[in-house]
């Protein structure tokens, strides 16, 4: 290793020089600390939304994680530097942004659901609230629009709800600050006498940043309402000068919640346990009944999913896609984990519609899956329903899956009250019988299972225009990121009996425009 010292420097020289050149080593090593955590909890994401519909983009860690890259190449080329005594380096040592970086993760660390790290938002101006970042029903990124310039919110947690901005203020920069923009009064000679008076705040720049994130925050809405805001100020102290703790309230009464250093508990350990904390997968909030719509029930019949579909003359080009998306990664590998030992079950609309289209289309082996897996008047149990499924799928049939699924009515123990008459009209828009499914599984607190993501993600454009949802939670729904129609039979053999399942108003999921190909020709129930 070059040595770090050669005897031509001053004893002191040599010592300020090599307590530097530690000092960055170790700061070096805190940044790399850091992005070895950030990793871990990059891949911890990416597991646990492995099969969320949108594929959980790296867009929830980029920028922070890009953020401590660059510092972390800055910091390697400063050591690089330092050890090789090129002296005009030392100022660069003591100046790395880890001081922020670090903060940040912590805060990170400390937090629950984690949506964004370093996340630009609108400034506005708003005409009207826009969508924040966060979890309504599936997790999106927020809207865009037109704006003047964006804040950056360091971490947004609680699926949406809370927004935390970290800054590296001090005590003593606050006071520089006040001086700066202090008004003395009196015309007295003694100086003991004088006292700043400040009459406006606005201009303190902790102040400012304050105002800027509760009027960021008032400008976007998660599930109708605003974010909560904190202000993480870890190098402030509060409560050992006035001046200070002053305009710590002004912040206050801005309506942020302010974290000052002692306040702040330790970042917990880093751990497997933290992550699940930080990040916890979608599935854990389910419902120990899960309520199934049309799309997923025609999915668990569906030739596509039990079988090697071989490619044939008369298939449309979609069938060919589901032919070969099946070949990628088959759909029950996706349905089974899901739904697991779980209690299923349906509306009576889901149901007969699903009837309907097997009788309609389905070959015979998706006729006999499903009456197996949802025909309740056959007097098989559960047992020899499994068994029974497993010579018609190449997939081994979970014994524990819960056949058959049972069917309901979608005002089941009077579910529907919970509803408020605006919730129910903006319901109307779903079509039957997606609208049983979406309202019964809403009313009775049941996680809905679909394959049609296009009417979820319509369904919470819809609810988030609400002025608000009363104390009603917001509807549990999970979507696959994909879906299987029956493979059905060739045109001149089926019934001439054009019928959509009644969520196909936008995009089709039961199979007919695959089959008949014209949707001016299909009637939509």
């Amino acid at each position: 290793m070059t040595p770090l010292i050669d005897g031509s420097h001053s004893g002191d020289a040599t010592q300020d020089y090599t307590a530097k050149l530690a000092a960055c080593e170790k700061v070096l090593k805190r940044a790399e600390l850091v992005q070895s955590e950030v990793q871990r909890f990059v891949a911890h994401v990416e597991d646990v939304y492995s099969d969320y519909f949108q594929h959980m983009l790296t867009y929830v860690h980029t920028s922070f994680s890009h953020e401590l890259r660059a510092e972390i190449e800055s910091l390697e080329r400063t050591y690089r530097e330092l050890q090789s005594e090129n002296h005009r380096t030392l100022d660069r040592a003591q100046s790395s942004n880890i001081a922020f970086l670090e903060p940040v993760w912590e805060t990170a660390k400390r937090s629950r659901d984690i949506v964004r790290l370093r996340c630009a938002v609108s400034t506005g101006p708003f005409k009207n609230q826009i969508l924040a970042p966060g979890t309504r029903i599936v997790r999106t990124q927020g809207q865009s629009q037109s704006r003047s310039g964006t804040f950056i919110i360091d971490v947004i947690a609680d699926g949406g709800h809370s927004w935390s901005k970290v800054s590296s203020m001090t005590n003593k920069r606050v006071l520089f600050d006040l001086a700066k923009e202090a008004i003395y009064y009196g015309d007295s000679d003694d100086d003991e006498d004088t006292e700043p008076a400040i009459q406006d705040y606005s201009d303190i720049p902790l102040v400012k940043l304050a105002r800027n994130l509760a009027d960021t925050a008032k400008g976007h809405r998660i599930q109708t309402k605003s974010p909560s805001t904190f202000l993480i100020l870890p190098r402030i102290k509060e409560g050992v000068c006035a001046e200070v703790d002053k305009v710590l309230e002004v912040c206050r009464q801005l309506g942020v919640t302010l974290l000052c250093g002692e306040a702040l508990s330790p970042a917990p350990p880093f751990s497997d346990d933290l992550l699940h904390i930080m990040a916890p997968s979608p599935k854990a909030n389910f419902t120990d009944v899960l309520n199934i719509d049309t799309s997923l029930l025609v999915a668990l019949a569906s030739d596509f999913s039990h079988t090697n579909v071989v490619k044939q003359p008369w298939f449309s080009p979609t069938h060919n896609d589901h032919v070969d998306l099946e070949s990628e990664r088959p759909m029950l590998s996706l349905v089974y984990p899901m739904i697991g030992n779980h209690k299923l079950v349906c509306t009576k609309e889901a149901a007969d519609t699903f009837f309907h289209i097997v009788d309609t289309l389905a070959t015979d082996s998706e006729k006999a899956r499903a009456y197996l897996i949802l025909s309740p008047d056959s007097g098989k149990s559960q047992e020899q329903r499994v068994k029974e499924s497993q010579p018609l799928s190449i997939h081994e049939v979970p014994p524990y899956l819960q056949l058959p699924i049972s069917i309901i009515d979608l005002n089941d123990s009077n579910c529907q009250y919970r509803l408020t008459d605006p919730i129910k009209k903006t319901l109307e828009s779903v079509l039957n019988p997606g609208r049983s499914v979406f309202s019964y599984g809403w009313a009775g607190g049941l996680t809905t299972l679909t394959c049609n993501s296009v009417i979820v993600k319509q369904l919470e454009k819809d609810l988030e225009r609400l002025p608000t949802l009363g104390d009603l939670p917001w509807p549990s729904i999970w979507a696959f990121p994909t879906s299987r129609p029956f493979v059905g039979v060739p045109r001149d053999s089926r019934k001439q009996v054009r019928k959509h399942i009644g969520d196909c108003s936008v995009t089709c999921t039961c199979g007919v425009d695959e089959l008949y190909g014209h949707r001016s020709n299909v009637t939509i129930i």
